[in-house]
């Protein structure tokens, strides 16, 4: 059927391990498989064998492409012609049949054209080796017809092969036996795929599901009262006290005329008392909004008032805001009992925010059902009494969601690290032994960082880790260093609450060419769906849609987003969430992440529009247009660079921190690029990778005002700089943050600092004094003599 001449651009995808590649020097090993028609089949499409195996190849092409309009080469007589087809989904399998059969009329004197796959046409023997990755013959024999394919072992599994023979053989028997079915509507699968997919999506399991989040937790307290809940550096409440806690907040809230439904936002240091506001909101049947603290103001009160939130709960008597506050800190006892209330379990529990294309953040509105789903009898963890988590991201981060209700739904103990404990693996081995933590979520990045710098401080512990790319080789490391733990590569987007799939990485399986992300979790769906809405086959490319009971709720006030958000699929009843992620089902029956087919992107585990930065940025005085491109860079993390024109030469400084204003730190990007015009393509849309190849590598300048040698502690971290960040880093006042930085890279560098200048340098020393200068004077107090590196200039990569 296809034969590929660039396997980076055409449909049929490799079933082979990332990293497989064919030796086009002539080394391929050619191999080939075929499938006989049946002989009622082959009889009925005899008389038009052409158009119909043509027509099906071209529907499967798209089908496994994704693509509505393809172009594919016809081989009769040793030369190729092209033949193009238009397939939108309400188009007929026999109308587009009629429209092939033409087009094959034409083409006996035709001339080569452009392709994007070529289909190989020939009577008897194959007329040779495969000329690309892959070649469908038609032969026709004493018995029937018979379908061919040759194939480049080095790109194509024959497993993978011999099931695309077979689904072109159902699209035949379809157009065959029912041609009025339209593109859309034609399956591939057969019912073995079909059952496969079912069985992966039963998932059923007992759990509370009718129960809310604090009537949950009121069980628990009364059960492990004198346990402890939650701890701190500043202290730690048992269940009992955390209970009394949250009593008073709710009693607060209803004083101040909170109703059950109300949102309620809070912006609060990371405490015992942020959790019992949490569980105080919820008490009343109220909703929580959470806000990170270190937000800029300006995004603080676009949130409280896209929310609708009544009120904001703080710890600082000088917040104001453009609601009321309540200071948490100051609360007194309960002067009577709260009202009984009756909170269903698809009532919302929480609004979380996350990027938008608009400009606008979205808010997504998530239910106490989706939250005891992620928590209670998952299937994907072990979460018990004894189960001790470290929480380590930011409130308003939805690995939150697990955290907190992981351990306090389960009767277990929930740590709340101090700032920057979890970016080093010295403190963060120190948090682990002194408070008995056993599970942990890390985001990509940051696990990648920790195994980096010693992966065995993980050891004994249950690892979760998702948000990003997985590193293969970060696994592997870690795999092999901690013997004594779990590893689970999780997935999931927060309109799923948190986590929808997981996989277990063991041993066996720490050295894949590319990590899994597994299959779903308890009580939840995943299906990769074609354009269409159908199953895709293994090994075939689709979107990942999931669903199940931890399907949020929706958007808040925009139903706008909810209908293209939220979709079904063939044979699925049920509503699932678009998570515009690309992902297939390999041969082992586990799901695999490949990629984006929009503009999100993630970093630092947050989940990032691209559009809503450009959006900031080009709203600045003097900024004419503007791109923001992501980069994955040497390290494994996710680098956002803005390249934009303007009236006159802009301060990035300036540019810098006008954003710092709008928006939190991981949407600011690490590098901006002024540039006379952005490159257009010949359709005029921005070249990007044009754009891609001016990635700024030039840093501050040895010719900038004031610069000059520096000496040679200086030196060294400026080196040390630049091979971090990439760029070249040549002053003293070189800021680590200006340059790109940001506190994972941070933690690289300080690892650096270790192991070549001999220092252990504090993070938050480090985050107090981010130039070259300052890191010098750190490493300078910190010994009084250093061996130094050479510091001769190293290519900014």
């Amino acid at each position: 059927m296809i034969i590929t001449e660039d396997a980076a651009s055409v449909a049929v995808p490799s079933a082979l391990p990332a990293g497989a590649v064919c030796n086009r020097a002539g080394n391929c090993v050619n191999a080939h498989r075929t499938r006989a028609l049946a002989a009622d089949l082959s009889a009925q499409i005899a008389p038009d064998a052409d158009s119909f195996v043509v027509a099906a190849a071209l529907v499967l092409a798209s089908k496994y492409s994704g693509g509505r309009s393809f172009r594919m080469g016809v081989l009769r007589s040793g030369s190729i012609s092209s033949i193009t087809a238009e397939m939108p989904a309400d188009l007929s399998l026999e109308q587009h049949r009629g429209t092939v059969a033409v087009e094959l009329a034409k083409l006996s004197d035709a001339t080569s054209a452009p392709h994007d796959a070529k289909f190989n046409y020939s009577y008897g023997e194959p007329a040779g080796p495969a000329a690309g990755d892959l070649t469908i013959s038609k032969v026709k024999t004493s018995t029937g017809i018979t379908l061919r394919a040759d194939f480049h072992e080095h790109v194509h599994t024959a497993d993978f092969v011999e099931r695309l023979l077979c689904h072109l053989e159902n699209l035949l028997r379809i157009d065959v036996l029912q041609p009025a079915t339209t593109i859309g509507e034609a399956q591939l699968l057969s019912a073995a795929e079909r059952g496969q997919w079912t069985a992966i999506n039963d998932t059923r399991a007992p759990y509370p599901r009718d129960a809310s989040i604090f009537e949950l937790f009121a069980g628990v307290a009364m059960r492990r009262a004198e346990c402890v809940a939650v701890s701190h550096d500043d202290g730690s409440l048992t269940y009992v006290q955390l209970l009394s806690r949250a009593v008073e907040v709710a009693s607060a809230l209803l004083a101040r005329g909170v109703q059950p439904g109300d949102r309620v936002a809070l912006q609060l240091r990371k405490s015992p008392s942020m959790i019992a506001a949490l569980l105080g909101v919820l008490r009343l049947g109220a909703v929580f909004v959470p806000i990170d603290l270190g937000v800029p103001t300006a995004r603080r009160d676009l949130l409280v008032d896209d929310s609708g939130a009544v009120i904001l709960l703080v710890d600082d008597p000088a917040v104001t805001a453009p609601v009321p506050t309540l200071d948490i800190s100051t609360l007194e006892p309960p002067q009577a009992e709260l009202p009984t209330l009756a909170v269903r379990p698809e009532d919302a529990a929480y609004v979380m925010y996350t990027s938008g294309t608009t400009g606008r953040p979205k808010g997504v509105v998530v239910s106490h059902r989706a939250v005891v789903r992620l928590v209670r009898n998952t299937g994907y963890v072990d979460l018990t009494p004894e189960t001790t988590i470290l929480q380590t991201g930011a409130i308003a981060f939805d690995a939150t969601t697990f955290e907190f209700w992981g351990a306090l739904l389960n009767g277990g103990e929930l740590v709340l690290p101090s700032d920057h404990t979890v970016l080093g693996a010295a403190e963060l081995a120190a948090a682990i032994t002194r408070h008995g933590v056993n599970t942990l979520f890390l985001t990509t990045a940051l696990f990648n960082q920790l195994v980096e710098e010693d992966a065995s401080v993980l050891d004994g512990c249950q690892v979760l880790f998702g948000g990003e790319f997985a590193s293969a080789r970060h696994v592997a490391t870690a795999v092999q260093a901690c013997p004594r733990s779990s590893f689970t590569h999780v997935y999931g987007p927060t309109e799923n609450t948190t986590f929808s799939v997981a996989y277990r990485v063991t041993h066996a399986h720490a050295h894949t060419e590319r990590v899994p992300i597994g299959r779903p979790i308890a009580n939840s769906t995943a299906w990769v769906l074609d354009q269409d809405g159908s199953p895709q086959p293994v090994g075939v490319p689709g979107e990942l849609h999931v669903g199940g009971d931890g399907l949020c709720t929706g958007y808040l006030n925009h139903s706008e987003l909810d209908a293209a958000a939220f979709t079904g699929a063939v044979g699925n009843p049920g509503r699932l969430y678009r998570t515009g992620d690309i992902a297939l089902l390999n041969a082992e029956g586990q799901l695999e992440f490949l990629g984006r087919r929009d503009d999100q992107v993630k970093v630092r585990g947050h989940r990032v529009e691209l559009g809503e930065i450009e959006h900031q940025l080009a709203r600045l005085p003097g900024v004419r247009s503007v791109v923001v491109l992501a980069r994955r860079d040497e390290d494994a993390t996710t680098s956002l660079c803005a390249f934009f024109t303007a009236d006159s030469r802009l301060d990035v400084p300036a540019i810098r921190a006008d954003l710092h204003l709008e928006l939190p730190d991981y949407l600011v990007p690490a590098y901006f690029q002024q540039v006379d015009e952005l490159p257009l393509t010949v359709n005029l849309k921005v070249d990007r990778p044009a754009l891609m190849a001016c990635w700024p590598t030039s840093g501050d300048s040895a010719d900038a005002p004031g610069a000059q040698p520096l000496p040679p502690v200086e030196a060294a971290v400026a080196k040390i700089f630049a091979d971090v960040l990439g760029v070249r880093v040549a002053t003293a006042d070189a800021d680590f943050f200006d340059l790109g930085g940001n506190s994972l890279r941070l933690m690289r560098l300080r690892n650096r600092l270790r192991t070549e200048l001999g220092v252990q340098a504090a993070m938050s020393q480090m985050f107090g004094a981010p130039t070259v200068r300052g890191i010098a004077a750190i490493v300078a107090e910190a010994r009084t003599s250093v061996t130094l590196p050479s510091t001769s200039p190293t290519p900014a990569r």
